[in-house]
């Protein structure tokens, strides 16, 4: 077994580490960057949501703009690229009910602004920004049919890429909101990572109920929901204790914090699920208890 593998092992074991195990991170990416350039010739520099799907390198690439991910100045610091589909992918994911903003809807609007403080609040806990970094190049922006209804998405077949919703205009907690959805889908994408070096389920045939849909699900999918929601409330908590935040802020914090432990404690139990490996179990465990 190789080295990075123990590590991830483990990383899970210690309950004293960050949930998003920025240790991690940066190696795992650089074992899908290793997969994408071998296939389709991709680097960090020249990947896009587009030539991922088509994979092609020489496939179109629309950038709208792209944005830094610290807050700090450094010579290093990474950024995410605002991505627009071309028609005919776009077109895949609206016959799907899936709608995206127009280039000059971003950039002349507020959404953009939105994003931005998204990002601000993330820096809040440099840590997972930089892991966040990490694992993100592209950002695709939905348009929600409603400003109270987000929708956010990733495929593991495109390792570097998120689908996030954003309010047409600006509402109250909408950064916090868009915040959550990015580092919800971040960590989807790197807990496929890890199940690509070390699986955490034995099999697909088996079903768990999950309380974030109401119905049974894979039970990996059921452990990639608890893994994501538990960073996110981790985020959250992290955020609580390191400034005074205006009381509505706060109350959208506390709120938030409280569902995800109710939707936790139903699954108290789902580490002694059959189809978990030892490693799917342990993260589970800590995941349950955390």
């Amino acid at each position: 077994m190789d080295d990075l593998a123990e590590r991830i092992k483990a990383s899970i074991e210690d309950p004293t580490g960050e949930l998003w195990f920025p240790n991690l991170t940066a190696d795992l990416a650089n074992r899908a960057w290793e997969s994408l350039q071998r296939d389709i010739g991709l680097t960090p520099d020249s990947y896009s949501t587009e030539r991922v799907l088509s994979r092609s390198i020489s496939a179109p690439r629309d950038i709208i703009t792209s944005l830094k991910t610290s807050s700090f100045t450094c010579a290093a610091t990474q950024t995410i690229s605002i991505e627009a589909l071309e028609p005919k992918c776009a077109v895949k994911y609206q016959n799907q009910g899936v709608s995206f903003y127009s280039p000059d809807e971003i950039v002349h609007t507020t959404v953009l602004s939105c994003i931005e403080e998204a990002l601000a609040v993330l820096n809040q806990v440099p840590s997972l920004m930089k892991t966040v970094a990490v694992l993100v190049r592209s950002l695709h922006v939905i348009k929600p049919e409603h400003a109270d209804y987000d929708v956010s998405f990733s495929e593991p077949r495109i390792p570097f890429s998120i689908f996030v919703s954003v309010p047409q205009e600006r509402i109250a907690n909408d950064s916090f909101r868009v915040a959550e959805a990015i580092v919800h889908e971040a960590m989807h994408l790197q807990l496929t990572l890890i199940d690509g070096v070390i699986p955490l389920t034995d099999s697909t045939l088996d079903n768990y109920y999950s309380p974030w849909r109401g119905e049974y699900r894979s039970v990996l999918g059921v452990l990639h929901a608890l893994y994501v929601f538990q960073v996110v409330a981790h985020l959250l908590q992290r955020l609580r204790s390191i400034r005074d935040w205006p009381t509505e802020s706060a109350d959208y914090i506390n709120y938030r914090r409280a569902m995800i432990r109710g939707q936790v404690e139903e699954i108290e139990s789902f580490d002694r699920c059959r189809t978990l490996t030892l490693s799917g179990a342990s993260l589970s465990r800590r995941l349950v208890l955390t």
